[in-house]
C-alpha cells in the first residue's frame, strides 16, 4: 500500500509540471487526517503528532476516488506504473490513475523495471477481464496490459474548500525561510464526505 501511495503521488505531481514528473516528489511528505482548516492553514494529525501546513495560491489540490479498469477509454489522459516486459516496448500495469490532463512522461521509477508512463490512451481492447492499451507519451507509445483488479483511481482537481476535518490527505510541503511548511501539493483520498 505504501508503494501505491508513493507511486500515485509521483504520478499526480507530474500534473504540476514536467520538471516535477521528471524529478519525483520534492519536499516533505505528510500523510494523515485533517484536524482543522482555518486562515490558509491545514492541521494534519499524523501518527507522530500534529503538523501545521500553510496553503498558498500555488498549492495544487486533487481528490483521489476509486475508478474501474473499464473506465479507461481512447483519448483519456492517465498515469500508470507498469512493470516493463523484456521487449522494453510493453509492460504490465501495477496501478492506473485517470486524470484530466498532464505532461507526457515515460521514465524509470526504480532499477527493477518499474516505469511511470503518463499520456493519452491511443487504443483500448478488453480480454478476459484485463484491458490492453497503447499510451502515447509524446516521444513514443507504450503497450500496457492492465490486469483485472489493478488499483485504478480518478484524480480530479479540487480547491481549498474541499479540505475538511476528518479527510485523509497526503501533502508535499517545503519549509520556507520562516521555517513554516507550505504545501505545494495535496491529495485528498476518497470522495466528498467519504
Amino acid at each position: 500500500m505504501r508503494t501505491h501511495s508513493l507511486v500515485s503521488l509521483a504520478i499526480a505531481l507530474g500534473l504540476a509540471s514536467t520538471a516535477a514528473a521528471q524529478q519525483g516528489p520534492q519536499g516533505q511528505r505528510i500523510a494523515g487526517k485533517i484536524s482543522s482548516v482555518a486562515g490558509g492553514e491545514v492541521v494534519i494529525a499524523t501518527p507522530t503528532g500534529e503538523v501545521h501546513v500553510m496553503l498558498s495560491p500555488q498549492t495544487r489540490i486533487l481528490r483521489r476516488e476509486t475508478a474501474r479498469v473499464q473506465d479507461i477509454a481512447p483519448g483519456a489522459y492517465l498515469g500508470t506504473a507498469n512493470q516493463t516486459n523484456a521487449d522494453g516496448a510493453s509492460g504490465t500495469s501495477t496501478e492506473v490513475h485517470l486524470m484530466d490532463t498532464g505532461p507526457n512522461v515515460h521514465r524509470p521509477m526504480n532499477d527493477k523495471g518499474l516505469v511511470m508512463t503518463n499520456g493519452r490512451v491511443k487504443s483500448v481492447s478488453s480480454s478476459g477481464g484485463s484491458v490492453q492499451m497503447d499510451v502515447d507519451y509524446g516521444d513514443g507509445a507504450q503497450h500496457i496490459v492492465v490486469p483485472a483488479g489493478t488499483p485504478t483511481t480518478r484524480m480530479s482537481n479540487a480547491d481549498a474548500g474541499a479540505l475538511a476535518p476528518g479527510e485523509d490527505i497526503t501533502a508535499v510541503a517545503q519549509a520556507g525561510a520562516d521555517q513554516k511548511l507550505t504545501a505545494s501539493f495535496i491529495t485528498i483520498s476518497g470522495g466528498p464526505g467519504h
